[in-house]
Protein backbone atom coordinates (compact mmCIF):
# COMPACT_ATOMS: atom_id res chain seq x y z
CA UNK A 1 0.00 0.00 0.00
CA UNK A 2 1.50 3.45 -0.67
CA UNK A 3 1.16 5.82 1.98
CA UNK A 4 0.07 9.20 0.77
CA UNK A 5 1.99 12.16 1.63
CA UNK A 6 1.05 15.76 2.59
CA UNK A 7 1.15 18.10 -0.18
CA UNK A 8 4.94 18.99 -1.29
CA UNK A 9 6.36 22.56 -0.09
CA UNK A 10 5.20 25.51 -1.81
CA UNK A 11 6.83 29.19 -1.86
CA UNK A 12 4.51 31.98 -1.19
CA UNK A 13 3.96 34.86 -3.25
CA UNK A 14 5.67 33.30 -6.39
CA UNK A 15 4.80 32.25 -9.95
CA UNK A 16 6.43 30.02 -11.96
CA UNK A 17 6.05 30.09 -16.14
CA UNK A 18 7.48 27.98 -18.91
CA UNK A 19 8.67 30.14 -21.73
CA UNK A 20 9.12 28.75 -25.26
CA UNK A 21 12.12 30.41 -27.35
CA UNK A 22 13.90 30.23 -30.39
CA UNK A 23 16.84 27.90 -28.78
CA UNK A 24 14.54 25.83 -26.27
CA UNK A 25 12.21 26.58 -23.49
CA UNK A 26 12.98 28.34 -20.59
CA UNK A 27 11.51 27.78 -16.76
CA UNK A 28 10.95 31.48 -15.55
CA UNK A 29 10.30 31.78 -11.94
CA UNK A 30 9.39 34.58 -9.77
CA UNK A 31 9.07 35.68 -6.14
CA UNK A 32 7.89 39.16 -4.66
CA UNK A 33 7.72 39.97 -1.22
CA UNK A 34 6.14 38.68 1.76
CA UNK A 35 2.98 41.04 2.65
CA UNK A 36 2.25 42.12 -0.37
CA UNK A 37 -0.68 40.33 -2.24
CA UNK A 38 -0.78 37.11 -3.83
CA UNK A 39 -1.09 38.66 -7.24
CA UNK A 40 1.76 40.84 -6.90
CA UNK A 41 -0.15 44.21 -5.89
CA UNK A 42 0.63 46.55 -2.99
CA UNK A 43 -0.10 49.69 -2.12
CA UNK A 44 3.35 50.19 -1.07
CA UNK A 45 5.91 52.72 -2.59
CA UNK A 46 7.85 50.27 -4.48
CA UNK A 47 10.17 52.99 -6.25
CA UNK A 48 13.26 51.24 -4.63
CA UNK A 49 12.63 47.63 -4.74
CA UNK A 50 14.95 45.99 -7.32
CA UNK A 51 14.54 42.86 -10.05
CA UNK A 52 17.39 40.84 -9.27
CA UNK A 53 17.57 38.63 -12.50
CA UNK A 54 19.59 34.98 -11.48
CA UNK A 55 21.10 33.05 -14.24
CA UNK A 56 20.81 29.39 -13.13
CA UNK A 57 17.64 29.77 -11.55
CA UNK A 58 17.30 25.95 -10.82
CA UNK A 59 20.12 26.52 -8.70
CA UNK A 60 20.00 29.70 -7.14
CA UNK A 61 16.10 31.12 -7.40
CA UNK A 62 14.84 29.47 -3.99
CA UNK A 63 18.16 30.94 -2.54
CA UNK A 64 18.10 34.36 -3.99
CA UNK A 65 14.60 34.60 -2.67
CA UNK A 66 15.84 33.40 0.65
CA UNK A 67 18.22 36.03 1.01
CA UNK A 68 15.74 38.92 0.05
CA UNK A 69 12.90 37.22 2.51
CA UNK A 70 15.52 37.36 5.72
CA UNK A 71 16.31 41.25 4.26
CA UNK A 72 13.13 41.80 4.70
CA UNK A 73 12.42 40.49 7.92
CA UNK A 74 15.86 41.81 9.51
CA UNK A 75 16.15 44.77 7.52
CA UNK A 76 12.93 46.17 6.08
CA UNK A 77 14.45 46.31 2.58
CA UNK A 78 12.55 44.25 -0.40
CA UNK A 79 13.08 42.68 -3.31
CA UNK A 80 11.78 41.11 -6.14
CA UNK A 81 13.63 37.72 -7.78
CA UNK A 82 13.39 36.42 -11.05
CA UNK A 83 14.82 33.33 -11.70
CA UNK A 84 15.91 31.90 -15.32
CA UNK A 85 16.24 28.28 -15.44
CA UNK A 86 15.41 25.34 -17.44
CA UNK A 87 12.41 22.53 -17.39
CA UNK A 88 12.92 20.32 -14.10
CA UNK A 89 12.25 17.77 -16.61
CA UNK A 90 15.91 18.81 -18.44
CA UNK A 91 18.18 19.59 -15.67
CA UNK A 92 20.20 17.21 -14.10
CA UNK A 93 19.82 17.97 -10.56
CA UNK A 94 19.28 21.76 -10.41
CA UNK A 95 21.80 22.49 -13.91
CA UNK A 96 21.65 21.69 -17.52
CA UNK A 97 24.90 21.83 -18.29
CA UNK A 98 24.73 21.19 -21.90
CA UNK A 99 22.16 24.32 -22.38
CA UNK A 100 24.23 26.81 -19.80
CA UNK A 101 27.02 25.74 -21.49
CA UNK A 102 25.91 27.56 -24.96
CA UNK A 103 24.13 30.20 -23.63
CA UNK A 104 25.87 31.62 -21.38
CA UNK A 105 29.33 31.19 -23.14
CA UNK A 106 30.52 34.73 -25.41
CA UNK A 107 31.02 33.80 -29.16
CA UNK A 108 34.51 35.28 -30.38
CA UNK A 109 36.55 36.35 -33.23
CA UNK A 110 39.04 33.61 -32.91
CA UNK A 111 36.68 30.77 -32.67
CA UNK A 112 35.58 28.22 -29.56
CA UNK A 113 36.97 25.46 -27.86
CA UNK A 114 36.73 22.00 -29.02
CA UNK A 115 35.50 19.80 -25.73
CA UNK A 116 34.53 16.67 -26.42
CA UNK A 117 32.06 14.86 -24.70
CA UNK A 118 29.11 12.18 -25.22
CA UNK A 119 25.69 12.37 -25.95
CA UNK A 120 22.67 10.17 -24.57
CA UNK A 121 23.21 7.37 -26.58
CA UNK A 122 27.10 7.76 -25.74
CA UNK A 123 28.17 8.72 -29.26
CA UNK A 124 31.00 11.42 -28.73
CA UNK A 125 30.26 15.08 -29.91
CA UNK A 126 31.33 18.24 -29.15
CA UNK A 127 30.04 20.83 -26.55
CA UNK A 128 28.22 23.38 -27.88
CA UNK A 129 29.43 27.01 -26.78
CA UNK A 130 29.20 30.49 -27.37
CA UNK A 131 25.73 31.55 -27.43
CA UNK A 132 25.50 34.12 -25.10
CA UNK A 133 24.90 36.87 -27.63
CA UNK A 134 21.67 34.61 -29.16
CA UNK A 135 20.72 34.16 -25.02
CA UNK A 136 21.43 37.91 -24.66
CA UNK A 137 18.70 38.89 -27.09
CA UNK A 138 16.50 36.19 -25.96
CA UNK A 139 16.97 37.73 -22.44
CA UNK A 140 15.59 41.12 -24.11
CA UNK A 141 13.02 40.71 -26.65
CA UNK A 142 11.54 37.61 -25.13
CA UNK A 143 12.15 37.06 -21.15
CA UNK A 144 12.00 40.97 -20.16
CA UNK A 145 8.28 41.74 -22.22
CA UNK A 146 6.87 38.61 -20.63
CA UNK A 147 7.15 39.28 -17.38
CA UNK A 148 4.00 41.85 -16.94
CA UNK A 149 2.20 39.37 -18.52
CA UNK A 150 3.20 36.72 -15.91
CA UNK A 151 2.47 39.05 -12.88
CA UNK A 152 0.94 41.94 -14.34
CA UNK A 153 0.45 43.76 -10.88
CA UNK A 154 4.22 44.44 -11.19
CA UNK A 155 5.60 47.35 -13.05
CA UNK A 156 8.89 45.64 -13.81
CA UNK A 157 10.26 47.86 -16.14
CA UNK A 158 10.10 51.06 -14.15
CA UNK A 159 12.08 49.38 -11.48
CA UNK A 160 16.17 48.52 -11.36
CA UNK A 161 17.44 45.74 -13.32
CA UNK A 162 19.97 43.48 -11.55
CA UNK A 163 21.69 40.69 -13.00
CA UNK A 164 23.15 38.13 -10.81
CA UNK A 165 25.67 34.90 -12.82
CA UNK A 166 28.13 32.31 -11.29
CA UNK A 167 30.96 30.79 -12.73
CA UNK A 168 29.71 30.63 -16.58
CA UNK A 169 26.90 32.74 -15.49
CA UNK A 170 29.49 35.27 -14.12
CA UNK A 171 31.05 35.26 -17.75
CA UNK A 172 27.63 35.96 -18.77
CA UNK A 173 27.18 38.93 -16.65
CA UNK A 174 29.92 40.18 -17.82
CA UNK A 175 30.06 39.57 -21.42
CA UNK A 176 26.27 41.47 -21.10
CA UNK A 177 28.09 44.40 -19.18
CA UNK A 178 30.08 44.72 -22.10
CA UNK A 179 27.95 44.51 -24.94
CA UNK A 180 24.85 45.75 -24.45
CA UNK A 181 25.15 47.39 -20.77
CA UNK A 182 21.79 49.21 -20.97
CA UNK A 183 20.10 46.45 -20.25
CA UNK A 184 20.59 46.14 -16.57
CA UNK A 185 21.69 48.40 -13.52
CA UNK A 186 23.49 46.60 -12.08
CA UNK A 187 25.42 43.41 -12.68
CA UNK A 188 26.92 40.82 -9.79
CA UNK A 189 29.58 38.55 -11.30
CA UNK A 190 30.54 35.74 -9.25
CA UNK A 191 33.83 33.77 -9.72
CA UNK A 192 33.46 34.41 -13.41
CA UNK A 193 34.95 31.85 -15.59
CA UNK A 194 37.25 34.74 -17.43
CA UNK A 195 39.99 32.07 -18.22
CA UNK A 196 37.33 30.32 -20.60
CA UNK A 197 38.53 30.40 -24.58
CA UNK A 198 42.18 31.68 -23.16
CA UNK A 199 40.89 34.80 -22.06
CA UNK A 200 38.16 35.51 -25.02
CA UNK A 201 36.56 37.75 -22.86
CA UNK A 202 38.83 40.29 -23.77
CA UNK A 203 38.09 41.28 -27.17
CA UNK A 204 34.45 42.59 -25.47
CA UNK A 205 35.67 44.57 -22.69
CA UNK A 206 38.16 45.90 -25.30
CA UNK A 207 35.31 46.84 -27.14
CA UNK A 208 33.35 48.34 -24.06
CA UNK A 209 36.09 50.12 -22.93
CA UNK A 210 36.29 52.15 -26.87
CA UNK A 211 32.90 52.98 -26.52
CA UNK A 212 31.31 56.30 -26.22
CA UNK A 213 30.81 56.74 -21.90
CA UNK A 214 27.54 56.70 -21.11
CA UNK A 215 25.64 59.82 -19.14
CA UNK A 216 26.95 59.85 -15.45
CA UNK A 217 23.47 59.34 -14.47
CA UNK A 218 22.78 55.90 -16.53
CA UNK A 219 26.15 54.18 -15.78
CA UNK A 220 26.11 50.70 -14.73
CA UNK A 221 27.44 49.47 -11.23
CA UNK A 222 29.85 46.29 -10.90
CA UNK A 223 29.99 43.98 -8.14
CA UNK A 224 32.62 40.90 -8.99
CA UNK A 225 33.61 38.39 -6.34
CA UNK A 226 35.69 35.07 -6.11
CA UNK A 227 36.66 32.90 -3.37
CA UNK A 228 40.31 32.79 -2.00
CA UNK A 229 40.32 29.00 -2.22
CA UNK A 230 39.99 29.76 -6.26
CA UNK A 231 43.27 30.60 -6.59
CA UNK A 232 45.57 31.89 -3.77
CA UNK A 233 44.56 29.37 -0.77
CA UNK A 234 44.06 26.09 -1.84
CA UNK A 235 43.08 24.08 0.94
CA UNK A 236 42.99 20.23 1.86
CA UNK A 237 39.79 18.71 2.12
CA UNK A 238 39.16 16.57 4.70
CA UNK A 239 39.56 12.68 3.13
CA UNK A 240 41.42 14.38 0.17
CA UNK A 241 44.06 12.06 -1.11
CA UNK A 242 47.46 13.62 -2.17
CA UNK A 243 46.94 12.97 -5.91
CA UNK A 244 43.25 14.30 -5.63
CA UNK A 245 44.67 17.66 -3.91
CA UNK A 246 47.64 18.19 -6.47
CA UNK A 247 45.11 18.13 -9.28
CA UNK A 248 42.83 20.51 -8.17
CA UNK A 249 45.19 23.13 -6.79
CA UNK A 250 46.60 22.82 -10.54
CA UNK A 251 43.07 23.54 -11.99
CA UNK A 252 42.84 26.49 -9.83
CA UNK A 253 45.82 27.65 -10.57
CA UNK A 254 45.63 27.02 -14.50
CA UNK A 255 41.51 28.78 -14.11
CA UNK A 256 43.34 31.64 -11.57
CA UNK A 257 39.38 32.89 -10.82
CA UNK A 258 40.34 35.05 -8.37
CA UNK A 259 43.28 36.67 -10.14
CA UNK A 260 41.59 36.86 -12.77
CA UNK A 261 38.43 38.71 -11.00
CA UNK A 262 41.27 41.18 -9.42
CA UNK A 263 42.55 42.09 -12.06
CA UNK A 264 39.29 43.10 -14.32
CA UNK A 265 38.08 44.30 -11.46
CA UNK A 266 41.55 46.79 -11.57
CA UNK A 267 41.16 47.58 -15.30
CA UNK A 268 38.36 48.67 -14.67
CA UNK A 269 38.13 51.14 -12.14
CA UNK A 270 39.97 53.32 -13.54
CA UNK A 271 38.08 53.50 -16.92
CA UNK A 272 34.99 56.29 -16.73
CA UNK A 273 32.62 53.39 -17.66
CA UNK A 274 30.83 52.61 -14.66
CA UNK A 275 29.19 54.03 -11.68
CA UNK A 276 31.19 51.71 -9.02
CA UNK A 277 33.32 48.66 -9.53
CA UNK A 278 33.08 46.39 -5.97
CA UNK A 279 35.59 43.83 -5.77
CA UNK A 280 35.29 40.84 -2.98
CA UNK A 281 37.26 37.83 -2.30
CA UNK A 282 36.10 35.55 0.34
CA UNK A 283 38.36 33.72 2.56
CA UNK A 284 38.62 30.11 2.33
CA UNK A 285 35.66 29.80 0.30
CA UNK A 286 36.12 27.59 -3.11
CA UNK A 287 34.36 27.97 -6.40
CA UNK A 288 31.32 25.84 -5.42
CA UNK A 289 30.75 27.55 -2.35
CA UNK A 290 31.47 30.86 -3.49
CA UNK A 291 28.47 31.20 -5.41
CA UNK A 292 26.20 31.48 -2.34
CA UNK A 293 28.46 33.92 -0.51
CA UNK A 294 28.33 35.79 -3.73
CA UNK A 295 24.79 36.04 -3.88
CA UNK A 296 24.41 36.90 -0.16
CA UNK A 297 27.02 39.47 -0.23
CA UNK A 298 26.18 40.68 -3.51
CA UNK A 299 22.06 41.36 -2.38
CA UNK A 300 23.50 42.75 0.93
CA UNK A 301 25.58 45.77 -0.52
CA UNK A 302 22.52 46.13 -3.11
CA UNK A 303 20.11 46.89 -0.59
CA UNK A 304 22.45 48.79 1.16
CA UNK A 305 22.97 46.99 4.64
CA UNK A 306 26.48 48.68 6.33
CA UNK A 307 28.43 45.89 7.06
CA UNK A 308 29.53 45.72 3.17
CA UNK A 309 30.49 49.80 3.23
CA UNK A 310 33.39 48.94 5.55
CA UNK A 311 36.85 50.17 4.26
CA UNK A 312 38.68 47.03 3.37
Amino acid sequence: MTATLPPPVSLTNSAQHLLDTEHGTLQIMISWPLGWKPDGSTTEDISDVPVIFVLDGNAYFATATDITRRHQQIAKKKAIVVGIGYPDAETDGVYNLARRGWDLTPPSSKGLPQWPIKDDDGHPRYWKLGGAAFFQATLKSKVLPALPTIVPAIPFDKLTKVLFGHSFGGLFALFSLFTDPGVFDVYIAGSPSIWFNEGGLAEHEAGFTRATTADAAKKPRLYINSGTGEGDDVRRKPGESDAEFEKRKQFQGVYRMNGNARELAARLAVTDKLSEVWLQEFALEDHGSAAVVGLQRGINKLLGEWWVEEKE
